[in-house]
């Protein structure tokens, strides 16, 4: 487990690496291509108990370069990872869980205040996932615009899913020019958040004029002496 320099969160933990999406802008496939590392789905077990090092409260992104709900990923090895995180000792942390396949969130999943799931939307096509998310997870749920491919209209669309997201997170495109964030794209999702008081967090990378990087309105406390 490391720190990390994704501004949402402050430690990525990768029990799972590896991911059969093949989309083409994947900035972790490149990192691991880079470094001549197999990008095929493996499983390190040992890796669950890294999170007994953090004492402190502190924001955990699981899986960050895998997919803890593909079809691909094992049953086994995703009930491991969930096993290991809805543990009480680990109530002073909060765990970001993001995912392509929200349609794959097992409906017997209970919520706890303290574990995140979000759906990685790039495009209109791509909203109806919001539609898998907020069926199938009653906690707080996320939606990460990144990269932002296109212009989107969760609002106008999709009203009665889109008052039920618990944050919002939008980032540009980088390493590639294969397409143009176009300003009026980030405006309208701005708009949109703010008409149903979704908090949002504006990635640095957009290189917007007012620094916006709110977080759903939760306090995690230090873990009780006997939960160590």
């Amino acid at each position: 487990m490391n720190k990390t320099k994704i501004e949402w969160t402050d430690y990525s933990f990768n029990p799972i690496t590896g991911c059969l999406h093949g989309c083409w802008y994947c900035y972790a496939k490149k990192l691991f291509t880079r470094f001549h590392k197999s990008f095929e789905p493996i499983f390190y077990p040992e890796r669950l108990k890294e999170l007994d090092k953090i004492k402190k409260p502190a924001k955990i992104f699981v899986c960050s370069v895998a997919d803890l709900f593909a079809e691909w990923t094992p049953i086994t090895w995703r009930n491991a990872v969930l096993d290991t995180i809805y543990q009480p000792k680990y109530n002073h942390l909060i765990f970001q869980l993001l995912t392509k396949n929200p349609e794959r969130i097992p409906l017997e999943l209970e919520p706890k205040k303290n574990i995140w799931i979000g759906a990685t939307i790039t495009c209109q096509q791509e909203l109806v996932k919001m539609g898998f998310l907020v069926d199938r997870w009653k906690g707080i749920k996320f939606v990460s615009f990144e990269p932002l491919l296109s212009e989107v209209n969760p609002l106008l669309l999709c009203y009665d899913i889109w008052k039920k997201i618990s944050w919002v997170i939008i980032g540009k495109l980088t390493g590639s020019k294969k397409v143009k964030l176009e300003k009026h794209w980030v405006k309208n999702l701005i708009h949109d958040c703010r008409e149903v008081n979704i908090p949002i967090f504006l990635k640095n990378n957009l290189k917007w004029s007012e620094k916006i990087q709110e977080f759903p309105n939760l306090i995690i406390k230090p873990p009780l002496k006997d939960e160590k």
